[in-house]
């Protein structure tokens, strides 16, 4: 959950406190699995996205040595890959999003 506590700090630098939610302040010290993420703040995050820049979020999972689950994805590997390729908004929002990760 670290780069959550990160993506928080970065978010709480780049805006006016005033401006923020006051959720924001708790997902700083979050030390819980993702899908606790709801309880705490309230929604699970979500974009809006196509069914290939979804697909291509996997490809960012595989860029980071992460391995795709077969009960989560009908896809493997190097789709998630080549759908990555065919969207690099993808990428780039993901870059903007964390720039302190390691693609």
């Amino acid at each position: 959950m670290d780069e959550v506590n990160r993506w928080a700090e970065k978010v709480i630098g780049e805006n006016e406190v005033s401006d923020l939610p006051d959720y924001i302040f708790d997902v700083i010290d979050f030390k819980g699995e993702v899908r606790e993420l709801e309880r705490l703040i309230g929604f699970f995050p979500n974009w809006r996205c196509t069914k290939a820049q979804n697909r291509a979020v996997y490809g960012i999972r595989v860029k980071r040595g992460r391995s795709l689950r077969r009960d989560d994805v009908s896809f493997n590997e190097e789709q998630a890959l080549e759908a990555l390729k065919k969207h690099p908004e993808v990428e780039k929002l993901f870059r903007e999003t964390f720039p302190f990760i390691d693609l």
